[in-house]
């Protein structure tokens, strides 16, 4: 879901020109494990989910008004987890009138995928939260399983394919779905690289 937060920048009487983002992410390391063992996992593959939101949103409760949602995969990167987590966040461009509506296009950071061969993977939404909140736990499964999902569920990753029309509930999303990949070829080589590594290199 897009939310709505802008820092404004710049005002001009009553309504204002706002260029801004969601609130910064705490750069608290993220805590991978081994949910069976305990063991730290040392390289993860995180794929960021976003929303972006174009047209005219009210702000009153009374309805998303009139625009287009869109649901996106883009800048996949390799986290080490125990180091610092940095993660850029997508501007929001537009006019405000303050308290009444929006207009022009929002985007926004839902959350991200953590992958690692021979593990279910993990949607995680809590980014801005701190603590114990930030430990998480991979769940190992069968090497058919790893097979299968790498195969099965992110091989479009790697191709040349630019939206997902299924497995809405795998990619956290409501039905029906359309999830685009906004991947180029240097990101698709660095998923594809990752996920064709033998386990022992990731775990």
């Amino acid at each position: 879901m897009l939310l709505l937060c802008f820092a404004v920048i710049a005002v001009g009487g009553p309504s204002a020109s706002v260029m801004g983002q969601q609130k910064k992410i705490p750069e608290d390391p993220l805590y991978v494990v081994d949910a069976t063992t305990g063991r730290s996992i040392p390289e993860v593959l995180l794929l960021p989910r976003y929303s972006r939101f174009k047209g005219v949103s009210t702000m009153l409760g009374e309805g998303p008004g009139d625009g287009s949602y869109l649901d996106y995969l883009a800048k996949p990167f390799i986290y080490r987890p125990g180091e610092r987590f940095k993660l850029k966040l997508p501007k929001s461009t537009g006019f405000l009138i303050p308290g009444l509506l929006f207009m022009g296009k929002g985007r926004s950071l839902d959350g991200v995928f953590l992958i690692a061969a021979g593990y279910r993977p993990l949607w995680f939404a809590n980014l801005w939260s701190p603590g114990s909140a930030r430990q998480l736990k991979l769940t190992p499964i069968p090497d058919h399983e790893w097979s299968l999902l790498r195969d099965n569920k992110f091989s479009q990753l790697e191709r040349d394919v630019t939206r997902i029309e299924n497995d809405c509930s795998f990619w956290d999303l409501p039905s029906p779905c359309s999830l685009e990949i906004h991947y180029n070829k240097k990101e698709r080589a660095l998923v594809h690289s990752f996920l064709r590594r033998p386990k022992s290199d990731t775990k």
